[in-house]
């Protein structure tokens, strides 16, 4: 929290008018349902992060809820749904039952969920869990593994929805990890090159879904710089960048829905490319966000079409879309 404080001080105006521009746009919010933007899409995902389900914490339990039942009503086909990460807050088992026992009973459709720094690092002697990283790792994989129907020994794997792969990847706590900063092994590393190889040969669009944004992008450096993944470190950035039609989703800074000209103006976006590569970070479900529309509930919905792919904020409890901060990502051919 003192690193988002100092963020934000040093930042102040990009703060406020990442905020304002975006609760004021200049195109409007529009309500209410879940709907596409035409009746020729190939692949409707409602994508959200950070949901921060307490056992103890009723209000985020609530939000969680409210979201699902809404997209249960969407007018569209809804083929899955993503969350990017801390499911939880506190990583303690209970925590963990408590969501799946509400994803089982409201959720309309399959959930893709990763891990995030509060599901396994935030374990231990420095939280209320106090449960090893290990066990907290493997209390994830195993809960996932049930509610999926895999038998999955790591903490990454990959699925097709409609025929479009979803690389999903996760800490995997080498040398007991470390509290916010994810940590991988080269295995994983080779397993992403591997999967995006397969999922983009024949044009198609494929989705990686990790919990922390690569450093420099999104305005990490900004919101919280240290946060992302450095390309020194583990070369996720370089293997992304290897292939086409790649969109690498994250969460984790608390980022809020952002227009269009705060990107211009400021250097901070919800979706922006680099070197080919899309980068979609999502703000906090479960609580407040910092730089641009602050409140709970936010997320968006992607939707593939045969020549782009379209990134559509909204917020999944009030149902709002936020117009001016929508991206259109053309497909390379």
């Amino acid at each position: 929290m003192e690193v988002v404080i100092k963020g934000i001080l040093t930042n102040f105006t990009a703060f406020i008018m990442s905020i304002i521009i975006t609760v004021f746009p200049y195109a409007g919010i529009k309500a209410p349902v879940v709907k596409t933007l035409s009746d020729d899409c190939l692949l409707n995902v409602e994508v959200f992060s950070d949901t921060h389900i307490s056992e103890k914490e009723l209000s985020r339990q609530a939000f969680l809820k409210w979201g699902l039942k809404n997209i249960s009503k969407a007018e569209s086909q809804v083929d899955a749904i993503v969350l990017a990460g801390d499911v939880t807050d506190n990583g303690d088992e209970a925590s963990l039952t408590r969501y799946y026992e509400i994803v089982n009973k409201y959720s309309p459709t399959q959930i893709i969920a990763t891990s995030g720094n509060h599901d396994i690092g935030h374990t231990g002697v420095d939280s209320k869990a106090s449960i090893s990283r290990e066990e907290a790792m493997a209390n994830f994989i195993r809960y996932r593994n049930e509610y999926m129907g895999r038998n999955d020994k790591v903490n990454y794997f990959s699925t097709e929805i409609n025929g479009y792969k979803f690389i999903v990847l996760g800490d995997e706590v080498v040398d007991g990890g470390d509290g916010d900063i994810i940590t991988m092994k080269p295995e994983q590393l080779d397993f992403l090159d591997r999967e995006l190889a397969d999922g983009t040969k024949d044009g198609k669009p494929t989705f990686v879904v990790c919990h922390w944004p690569i450093s420099g992008i999104n305005g990490e450096k900004i919101v919280w710089d240290g946060m992302g993944i450095k390309r020194e470190q583990y070369n996720v950035q370089g293997i992304l960048e290897k292939y086409d039609n790649v969109f690498y989703i994250s969460g984790h800074i608390h980022s809020g829905i952002k227009a269009k000209a705060v990107e211009d103006k400021y250097g901070l976006s919800s979706a922006e490319q680099v070197n080919g590569v899309t980068y979609i970070n999502l703000p906090t479900y479960g609580k407040i966000n910092l730089y641009g529309a602050p409140w709970s509930g936010l997320g968006a919905q992607l939707e593939v079409y045969e020549n782009e792919v379209v990134f559509r904020p909204r917020n999944f409890i009030t149902n709002n879309w936020y117009e001016n901060a929508e991206y259109h990502f053309e497909l390379v051919k």
